[in-house]
């Protein structure tokens, strides 16, 4: 298969795939529906949590001021160059079947954040810290991008089945900002392709997370710094000793962050370099799997690394280390990602996990895992770090799949489930 043939089918596949999206969606929010909305000043950060707001005022969507697609016009406060910072807007809707993904398409000048059910879901163009009715956007929306729909792709976990609360609060960048603008679109999938967007999406969200935990670290180091500087203060301590050991202390921090940065570049370059050697005969039925390993199961056992660092953080603050680490034991111990992934493998190599339980009943699941990775041309390394195991366990667990499908010393078990059907 040359270039152009298989660049012509990929163009396919993705138009196949967005038509049966298009088919199986339902929206359940759509452009002027009517808000509930507050904008008479600030309110407590409870206001989220609010599940009776009858008395808010009501308009149709876009709402705001100072702009020509908005329907309903909103009060910035009486003084334009101190406007409000903050407008609150809340909506009702039940849902009565179960989807499978939800897409969500936010208009919004400057920044937002959505909550669901009095939960933080999502936020845009705002700061990495704790948000209340006076925190600004991060930056001012200009022109087209005033007008420009933000989407969001998520899983079926974040509604509840019956009446769930929408809740947003919109945030200026500057309390002089001349114009306001807010519209939401919430659109019900009931196509399992949407989920390819609900992982892309969750993607995303890792990499944030990955970035706020390497700024709160650095703001661990920071805090550390400030304390140890005011102990010595209070001590009396000569000052070249404090510089000094600021010094020492910044230096050390520098050739970590150095190492750290330079350990990712090798493990991006390997991890790349493993995808380019893979087979072009199966690249085309094999790459969505490949990318639903590295996206579901890799970030496992990055959560687990993390898991790791959290605990040997020393601070004051445990009880949200302990709430952080009980929410990574949760994703961890989840098995969902394991039945996406095996439906996907059975569908694009013919049952083979089915057909695999049938020939060998007595497997387990980790080895049924540990067969459908070695279909996939994995090496032991990266199979070990899937399975969150040691390589030499990789090895072992070989051993014991050729004794329960009975093959001798010299037949390979790559040739033998390459050949399964």
């Amino acid at each position: 298969m040359n270039r152009l043939q298989f660049v012509k089918k990929t163009t396919l596949f993705l138009i196949i795939i967005q038509f049966n999206i298009a088919f199986t969606q339902e929206t359940l929010i759509k452009n002027n529906n009517s808000w509930h909305y507050y904008d008479l000043g600030y309110l407590d950060n409870d206001w989220i949590k609010l599940s009776e707001f009858s008395n808010w005022k009501t308009g149709k969507s876009p709402l705001g001021y100072g702009d020509d697609i908005v329907f309903t016009e909103i009060s910035f406060g009486g003084k334009p160059d101190k406007k409000h910072i903050t407008k609150y807007f809340k909506k009702k809707i039940f849902i009565d079947k179960e989807y499978v993904a939800y897409q969500f398409k936010i208009q919004r000048d400057d920044g937002a954040v959505v909550y669901v059910n009095g939960v933080e879901l999502f936020k845009d163009n705002m700061p990495n810290t704790a948000i209340n009715s006076y925190t600004v956007a991060v930056n001012t929306i200009i022109s087209e991008e005033e007008h420009e729909f933000k989407e969001l792709f998520f899983d079926n976990s974040i509604f509840k089945k019956g009446e769930n609360i929408i809740s947003v609060s919109i945030h200026q960048a500057y309390e002089y900002s001349s114009d306001c603008i807010f519209n939401l679109e919430l659109i019900a999938h009931d196509n399992h392709e949407a989920l390819s967007f609900v992982l892309a999406n969750k993607n995303k969200t890792n990499k944030k997370l990955e970035q706020k935990i390497i700024d709160l670290s650095a703001k661990f180091e920071y805090e550390k710094i400030i304390l140890q500087k005011e102990s010595l203060e209070n001590t009396n301590y000569n000052l070249k000793v404090l510089v000094s050991l600021i010094s020492m202390l910044f230096i050390i921090s520098l050739i970590g962050y150095y190492f750290m940065f330079e350990n990712l570049k090798k493990i991006r370059k390997a991890r790349n370099n493993k995808l380019a050697n893979l087979n072009s005969k199966n690249l085309a039925q094999d790459k969505k799997l490949i990318t639903l390993t590295t996206n579901l199961l890799h970030n496992k056992q990055y959560f687990k690394e993390i898991k790791a660092d959290l605990k040997g953080i020393k601070t004051e603050e445990k009880g949200g280390i302990k709430g952080i680490i009980s929410q990574i034991d949760y994703v961890l111990e989840r098995d969902e990602d394991w039945n996406t992934l095996k439906e996907h493998f059975n569908s694009v190599h013919d049952n083979f996990y089915d057909n695999l339980i049938k020939k060998h009943p007595t497997m387990s699941e980790t080895e049924l895992r540990h067969c459908m990775f070695i279909k996939l041309h994995m090496q032991t390394k990266e199979i070990a770090r899937i399975l969150l195991i040691d390589p030499r366990s990789v090895q072992t667990g070989r051993y014991r799949i050729k004794k329960k499908m009975d093959l001798n010393e010299n037949q390979d078990l790559r040739d033998y489930l390459l050949n399964l059907d």
